[in-house]
C-alpha cells in the first residue's frame, strides 16, 4: 500500500456504510529496509468525516496557531477516529473496504 492510495480515500464498513475519509496515517519505523534506517510501516488510518482543513493539522493535539482557525478545524473533525490497518480488506478505486466495524 502506498500513502498516496490511502490519503483522501473513502472508508466503508463491510455493510457499505461510509465512515469518512483518510486524513492521516499512523506509522512506525520497523519495516523492511535495504538502507541504514528501517522503512515506515502503516499501523493505522486516521479517518474523519471531512477532508476540509485536515491538511492544516489543527485537529491534532498540541497544535498552535490562530485560535479561531484551530477551533473551527477541531469542530469540523471532532468525530475523527483511528482505524487499525489490520481491518483493511481491500483498497480499490479510491475506496477502502474494512473487514469489520472499528470498535
Amino acid at each position: 500500500m502506498r500513502a498516496s492510495e490511502l490519503l483522501g480515500a473513502s472508508v466503508r464498513t463491510p455493510d457499505g456504510r461510509r465512515l469518512g475519509v483518510v486524513t492521516g496515517l499512523r506509522c512506525s519505523l520497523d519495516g523492511p529496509s535495504s538502507g541504514p534506517t528501517p522503512a515506515p510501516r502503516v499501523r493505522a488510518l486516521v479517518v474523519s468525516g471531512r477532508l476540509a482543513g485536515a491538511a492544516l493539522g489543527y485537529q491534532q493535539e498540541g497544535q498552535r496557531g490562530p485560535w479561531l482557525v484551530r477551533a473551527l478545524i477541531r469542530a469540523l473533525h471532532r468525530h475523527t477516529r483511528v482505524v487499525d490497518v489490520a481491518l483493511v480488506d481491500r483498497v480499490e478505486d479510491g475506496t477502502i473496504r474494512l473487514t469489520a466495524n472499528p470498535g
